[in-house]
């Protein structure tokens, strides 16, 4: 392996498949609210998924060497979601994200945990490039939340 490719750093992808189709969203920011709501920072479509079905939120590592993610069902008031919040085929309240982990956001919209090391350029590009319900282009996971302070 090069030098360069050694100094990227490695995030987690979540490779989502609703009813728009499939797209991906590279985890860098402090969180993310989930759901079928336009206000959400990912959005799904589906009927059976909650308007705030769920918040993904960086977990800094202890020894501060890095981060991890965790998912948790329901919305940022501590209301669960109305279908539920799986993964790996099991019920969670909560889950600390890993490759290859697939999340369900109710019965028919699921994610897939990848890493940027292992999708190619074109790969993840074709992912990030997300159909709009309008027929429009936009990025997935657009929303800046890198203004967020936690308390």
């Amino acid at each position: 392996m090069d030098a360069s490719a050694q100094s990227k750093p490695v995030h987690l992808v979540l490779i989502f498949t609703d009813q728009l189709g499939q797209r991906g969203v590279v985890l860098d920011n402090i969180y993310y609210s989930v759901g079928r709501s336009p206000s959400n920072h990912i959005r799904l479509y589906d009927s059976c998924v909650s308007r705030e079905h769920a918040l993904i939120i960086r977990i800094p590592e202890e020894n501060q060497a890095g981060h991890s993610y965790m998912v948790f069902d329901g919305s940022p008031g501590s209301r669960r979601s109305t279908n539920g919040l799986f993964v790996n085929g099991k019920a969670v309240l909560s889950h600390p994200l890993r490759p290859f982990d697939k999340i369900g956001f109710g019965p028919n919209v699921t994610a897939i945990v990848e890493t940027t090391d292992r999708l190619s350029p074109e790969t993840l590009a074709a992912l990030l490039k997300t159909p709009s319900p309008t027929g429009s282009t936009t990025l997935a996971g657009a929303k800046d939340t890198k203004g967020f302070t936690a308390a």
